[in-house]
């Protein structure tokens, strides 16, 4: 009979074939540690909501906006707080057209200094008045308190409060509230250069921008649609980015504003010498 004519150098004896499995299986489970370190497990979370801007929702680590996190608005400057007011609308708006529920809105004047709501204003963008809750405070803490006991309630789809200042335990508090409960969480802060450490998933400063008047408001020199330029400065596994929006009375929703180019004041002389 011939021999089997493999060497024993070529034969892998079992020893080294079992090593070789584990050491394998020890790589997988590593790169899943980094992966899930680096792209958190709510990347493939069902039950996103947009804004309608794709080139926003590409840059999220998600795809699009959680229903279920803390999120941190801020003034740019304090003559900005009704755009950063207006951003925070159209994210409760945006949140409602996936999916139906109650928002409670803490108050505090003392925080943003953003005046009263204006219901028209509100029904602009979109918020349903009869769904909506009110509580007016003056005090950061009663306005945390009333945010955190809203979201431990199973009552409203999102908490909206104006807070001046937070410290890290605060926000964290309100993060784990928001996951748990599956409650949309806004933070409306007024401008500061440094607003300190946050358990947000994002952060957002707002601030601005001239409009660009269009058809009669053009004619008329009036001033057009709302624009903002929006800087996503803080994203948890995602990419920060800055974006100018702008609102779009056709189709009730933001876009992003047409790119405007460096011009003279007066029109070139075309005539031809």
């Amino acid at each position: 009979m011939p021999r089997d004519t493999l060497s024993p150098d070529t034969i892998t004896p079992p020893f080294f074939r079992h090593c070789n499995v584990k050491k394998d299986q020890r790589i997988k489970d590593l790169r899943a540690r980094i992966n899930a370190l680096e792209r958190p497990s709510w990347t493939r979370e069902k039950g996103l909501f947009s804004l309608g801007i794709p080139e926003i929702d590409c840059q999220l680590p998600a795809g699009g906006f959680l229903p279920s996190a803390l999120y941190e608005i801020i003034a740019n400057r304090p003559i900005d707080a009704g755009a950063a007011t207006g951003f925070c609308i159209t994210l409760l708006a945006a949140l409602l057209d996936y999916r139906k529920g109650r928002i409670l809105w803490c108050l505090n004047n003392n925080a943003t200094d953003a005046g009263e709501i204006y219901p028209l204003g509100l029904v602009q963008y979109g918020l349903d008045l009869s769904n909506l809750t009110i509580v007016k405070t003056t005090r950061d803490t009663d306005v945390l308190w009333a945010m955190e006991e809203a979201l431990r309630s199973d009552t409203f789809t999102a908490v909206l409060g104006e807070v001046k200042e937070i410290n890290m335990t605060a926000s964290r508090r309100l993060q784990l509230a928001a996951e748990e409960n599956n409650t949309l969480t806004l933070l409306l802060r007024p401008a500061t250069e440094t607003p300190g450490p946050s358990a947000a998933i994002q952060r957002w400063r707002i601030k601005t921008v001239p409009s660009h008047p269009r058809g009669f408001a053009a004619i008329l020199n009036e001033p057009g649609s709302a624009c903002w330029k929006a800087k996503l400065f803080r994203s948890r596994g995602g990419t920060p980015g800055t974006w100018s929006m702008e609102w779009c009375d056709e189709t009730d929703h933001l876009a992003l504003a047409a790119p405007v180019c460096d011009r003279p004041d007066r029109p070139q002389n075309t005539n031809v010498t």
